[in-house]
């Protein structure tokens, strides 16, 4: 079984980690996101889209336009990250069968395992701020590299 963030949520951190690690004024242009974070340039614009329009970035077009963050870094989450760029986590959907589990007192054998390690990982990540993690990755040796 394999857990794990789309890609446009797994770009959007990096680019985030990045920006994160600048001084809090200086703007980056899409093209500068896409090398620094090993983005493929046309995803970069998407996601710089969505998390503006979350509030989490500022960005602005044109000769001096760029993007940098809209908020200090260690006012972020990462959930707060991943369930702008993937969607909201509030509704619980069950390992073995979506169609019913949960739904009128019907649960499969996995339920409550499920629900408590979904809750546990929404907590934990609920819990790193983006400050946090971009200090984890300097002490790492720098950005994530691309699977």
């Amino acid at each position: 079984m394999r857990l794990s963030l789309t890609r446009r949520a797994e770009y959007g951190v990096r680019a985030l980690i990045d920006l994160a690690g600048r001084p809090p004024l200086e703007r980056v242009t899409a093209a500068e996101l896409a090398s620094a974070c090993e983005i493929p340039a046309g995803n970069v614009p998407t996601i710089v889209s969505v998390m503006t329009r979350a509030g989490i970035l500022d960005s602005r077009p044109g000769r001096n336009g760029g993007c940098r963050l809209a908020r200090p870094p260690e006012a972020i989450t990462m959930l707060e990250i991943i369930e702008c760029l993937e969607g909201s986590n509030e509704s619980a959907v069950c390992i073995l069968d979506a169609r019913r589990c949960g739904v009128e007192g019907h649960e499969c054998p996995l339920h409550e395992a499920w629900k408590d390690g979904r809750s546990a990982a929404l907590a934990a990540l609920s819990g790193i701020t983006l400050e946090a993690a971009a200090r984890r990755g300097a002490q790492l040796g720098g950005p994530p590299t691309s699977r």
